[in-house]
């Protein structure tokens, strides 16, 4: 008896603004920093656990989450590096990523990243189009 095998693919929509941010202080401190510069109420919830490769256990990435019901908008911040691994590979430079799920537009992410730039210990933030990462899929929450 001959098996047929079935193959699902997804693609998941990637819609959401997402800020690449450098610098050298602990997750708490950064995700405090945003609160104060944003007025966000960021607060830590469960790390994003990621299998990165199959033979291995999960890594754990910090990550600290504020939603706004009323304008069905959500921020994310997320460590990039944990336990010697990166959450996107490809963006090594970056320490932390800010994804902005809502009703913003790139004048927004502009209005954003000034903001966060003007945080003292801050080095650097940059926009990232999540669609042409090649590790997109960590991503998905």
């Amino acid at each position: 008896m001959k098996v047929t095998r079935h193959k699902l693919e997804v693609d998941y929509e990637y819609d959401f603004l997402m800020i690449g941010i450098s610098c050298h202080e602990k997750p708490y401190r950064m995700a405090w920093a945003i609160n104060e510069a944003l007025e966000l109420e960021l607060g830590k919830t469960n790390p994003h656990l990621l299998s990165l490769k199959k033979s291995e256990p999960p890594v754990a990435f910090s990550q600290f989450v504020y939603e706004l019901p009323d304008h069905e908008a959500s921020f994310i911040l997320i460590a990039n590096k944990s336990e010697g691994s990166y959450l996107i590979p490809e963006m090594p430079a970056a320490d932390y990523f800010l994804l902005v799920h809502g009703p913003y537009d790139n004048e927004n992410n502009a209005m954003f990243m000034q903001k966060i730039r003007n945080i003292p210990f801050v080095l650097t933030t940059f926009t990232i189009n999540p669609d042409q990462l090649k590790s997109k899929q960590n991503l998905v929450f």
